[in-house]
């Protein structure tokens, strides 16, 4: 019997020394792996075929690669030091350049580039000089690469991100579309593409430009928060949560990953969870202004008042134009038996003529609380909008719903409609509109029909109210003939023909 077992365990000895991989076989799948963006698995068929040929320049430099495109600065350093001369080289003097950027060696960034050109050279040396806050050079460095050869693309899009942090918009989004159209999968521009979409209110644009990100990298944690954060904006909150569970599992820790678990809990009006997964993270928070807004206004909705108000009244003050901070120290003051000092938190947004009914009737309270004499003023001015606030509140409610943010969109529409004295009929239509959007159809009808009383001859009206009657089985009949009556006064209108056609041919 013991014989027999040796002659089996040989044998599956012999079997599994055929199997082994080789050196080059590893290196063949991590070309495979790196190719389609699995960085990681790339960094680890790398590691192990090093092991056996640790000069192979070829594999140092796929190595290099795969952790430049990870982050890992302190790795490319050290990979490429086993390079020797070949890293002298323009591409991996750029490469140690980005590295360099990456581990904060600005100086040493820039002296790996000396002598050397081309657009990716001048894009690393604008990345060194804005971490030296150079602007001035940066902005040279930047010119020279627009004016040199290579491929453009990556220069593009760091170029679109430093006009993006000036609030640039128009500039960053033309040089983000020009990085895309060179190299339709450059990652940085995707992500870019992503933010400016966000930054501009244009939330399916946004949306559209991450889960082509992901689809591209799948395992890439930017695009999953920047997917999740626009997924909540969106109000799709059973989504965000489920690709939330995903990120979290890996990076629980991460302080975007712990903002955004925050924020989704906040939505769901569960503030005590909101507050359970920020208050281990006191450290990070007091360096982001959006999480200490959050954490303050979780502490105040679970009846934490004086440790709300330690949160906000710094942040407050560090940042007196944040309005939402503002308001919500005022709140917390005025919970806390002191509404003088709520009155004087909450005046300067007051007397704006954009104040908002929130900040207006809550100023109003704190006025009348404290014995000021302009109470009532505030209590009026927040039962009737101003002209300035009206525009304003339209002009942002028009511009939600053609970017196709349905929420804020509703949610602004509706404010019009509850603080009008008399009620627009096109404002309710758009209401209708946006919440037939999300999906509350039977309340998007009942809006759609008051608006049709108001106005029963206007095209857009008609044709809400006619395909919300289709769409819903209410009286199909009814709806039908009046898409058909919309058509007829609108005949150039695309929508109302799609709706028409749709509603005959059931």
């Amino acid at each position: 019997m013991k014989k027999a077992h040796f002659i089996l365990a040989s044998y599956a000895a012999l079997l599994l020394g055929a199997c082994a991989q080789t050196p080059a076989d590893k290196f063949a799948r991590a070309q495979e792996s790196y190719a389609e963006h699995d960085y990681a698995s790339a960094r680890l068929d790398l590691i192990s075929a090093l092991q056996d040929e640790p000069g192979s320049g070829p594999m140092l430099a796929l190595l290099a690669k795969s952790q430049l495109a990870m982050g890992d600065g302190e790795g490319v350093a050290a990979t490429l030091a086993k390079m020797g001369a070949a890293a002298l080289e323009p591409e991996y003097a750029v490469i140690l350049a980005e590295a360099e950027v990456m581990r904060g060696r600005y100086e040493a960034a820039l002296a790996a580039l000396e002598g050397h050109d081309g657009a990716n050279v001048w894009r690393a040396r604008a990345l060194a000089q804005l971490g030296l806050g150079n602007t001035d050079e940066a902005d040279a460095a930047f010119r020279n690469g627009f004016d040199s050869t290579g491929n453009k693309a990556p220069l593009r899009a760091s170029y679109a991100r430093y006009e993006l942090a000036k609030g640039n918009y128009a500039k960053a989004r033309a040089s983000v579309d020009l990085a895309l159209k060179e190299q339709p999968d450059l990652l940085d521009a995707m992500l870019l593409s992503g933010l400016v979409a966000t930054k501009t209110h244009r939330l399916p644009a946004a949306l559209k430009a991450y889960e082509a990100a992901l689809a591209a990298y799948p395992d890439n944690q930017s695009a999953s928060l920047g997917k999740i954060g626009i997924l909540g904006d969106l109000g799709r909150l059973d989504e965000a949560e489920e690709l939330m569970g995903a990120v979290a599992l890996e990076s629980s820790n991460d302080i975007q990953v712990v903002y955004l678990r925050a924020r989704l809990a906040s939505e769901r009006e569960n503030w005590a969870r909101a507050r359970s997964i920020l208050q281990e993270h006191e450290m990070a928070m007091r360096e982001n202004p959006s999480m200490q807004a959050l954490y303050g206004q979780a502490l105040l909705r679970i009846g934490q008042v004086e440790q709300a108000r330690g949160w906000l009244a710094p942040l407050v003050r560090k940042y007196p134009s944040q309005r939402l901070a503002r308001r919500l120290l005022g709140e917390a003051q005025l919970a806390g038996r002191d509404p003088s000092a709520a009155f004087a938190t909450l005046r300067p947004v007051a007397d704006r003529p954009d104040a908002t009914p929130e900040e207006l009737t809550l100023t109003a309270k704190a006025a009348r609380a404290s014995g000021e004499a302009s109470a009532s003023l505030y209590f009026e001015r927040a039962k009737l909008p101003e002209p300035e606030w009206l525009g304003g509140e339209l002009a942002k409610a028009d511009n939600a719903m053609r970017n196709g943010n349905w929420p804020d969109a509703a949610a602004r529409y509706q404010t019009i409609v509850e603080r009008s004295a008399k009620p627009n009929a096109m404002i309710l239509n758009n209401l209708a509109f946006t919440k037939s959007k999300m999906g509350q159809k039977q309340e998007a009808l009942a809006l759609a029909l008051r608006a049709l009383e108001i106005s029963p001859d206007h095209p857009s009206i008609m044709d809400t109210a006619g395909w919300l009657l289709h769409e819903t089985g209410k009286d199909r009949v009814r709806g039908q003939k009046l898409l058909a009556a919309a058509a007829k006064l609108a005949p150039d209108n695309p929508a109302i023909a799609r709706h028409l056609a749709a509603a005959s041919s059931r």
